[in-house]
């Protein structure tokens, strides 16, 4: 579902978020990796090093070197993806990270994300009926995404219009809300008939 703010990403230690949960080990980390050149940082962060990937990334957050995050995304590096999609996204850059989408790079949760994040519910759902369109191996989870995109843009009575008629994620979504605030939020569907 959407990313929560609170959310840890790569992009959010690269800007000095937390990362060992330990003063003195992320000390120990700085200090190793400040030591290192971006070559060496790479040549590490390759090898699984996770703090020199880190070190990696705030380099190339910080110098807005998308280009460099695209090809290391393109070569299959998963969280180069990732941070890629939150940098444009946290810029603003809404014409680049749908271009992303578009070529395959970026997944439409960072767009839809962004969209939901400025008010544009309608937008985002628009960008997701176009998304599954193209990706219909993936229509659970946009289902899914969808309903939760209503519930988190104020439009619950669309989703319990949903459950009503059985739709099955409806349902649970509606029920973890309802946990949430502590009271149920629809009623259950009554048994069908003998």
């Amino acid at each position: 579902m959407l990313v929560s703010p609170g959310h840890w990403t790569y992009y959010g230690a690269a800007h000095r978020f937390d990362v060992h949960g330990d003063a003195e080990e992320e000390l120990r980390c700085d200090r190793t990796m400040s030591g290192l050149t971006e070559d060496e940082l790479r040549a590490q962060a390759l090898l699984g090093d996770r703090c020199a990937f880190i070190a990696l990334i705030e380099i190339l957050v910080d110098q807005d070197r998308t280009d460099d995050l695209r090809a290391m995304a393109d070569g299959g590096d998963d969280r180069a993806r990732r941070t890629l999609m939150e940098l444009l996204a946290n810029q603003g850059r809404e014409a680049e990270l749908r271009a992303e989408v578009a070529a395959g790079r970026g997944h439409a949760e960072s767009l839809l994300t962004y969209l939901c994040g400025r008010g544009r519910l309608d937008d985002a759902l628009d960008e997701l009926i176009r998304w599954t369109d193209d990706h219909p191996e993936d229509a659970w989870w946009a289902h899914a995404q969808r309903l939760d995109m209503l519930l988190q843009g104020g439009r619950a009575d669309e989703v319990e219009r949903e459950a009503a008629a059985g739709d099955r994620v409806a349902i649970r979504l509606l029920r973890a809300l309802g946990e949430t605030l502590g009271r149920p939020v629809v009623a259950e569907r009554p048994s069908p008939g003998p």
